[in-house]
């Protein structure tokens, strides 16, 4: 496998950072955010070719779980406001 290059890297971390941005609740975003940049911030020194492959494969991994996630938040909370919108309001005929 050829290494990551560094603006691939960079392409994954702000994608990480705006797919956590997504998530309807304050405690979720912040917590994936922060937990983002603290990853790359830990792993930024890291110089080992198959190590940064190995990370950059578990950062994709995690984009599409964060991605799942909000999708699965974002579908619930507008089901729960659906429903007691159409309880709150009569029917229209």
């Amino acid at each position: 496998m050829a290494a990551s290059s560094r603006a691939e890297v960079l392409r994954l971390y702000r994608a990480l950072l705006r797919e956590s941005q997504r998530f309807g609740g304050y405690n979720y975003r912040t917590y994936a955010i922060r937990r983002i940049r603290d990853a790359f911030r830990e792993n930024k020194n890291i110089k080992d070719s198959e190590k940064i492959e190995e990370l950059v494969n578990k950062a994709k991994v995690n984009l599409e779980v964060i991605h799942r996630q909000v999708c699965l938040f974002l579908s619930f909370h507008l089901r729960v406001v659906r429903s007691s919108v159409n309880c709150l309001m009569p029917l229209q005929k």
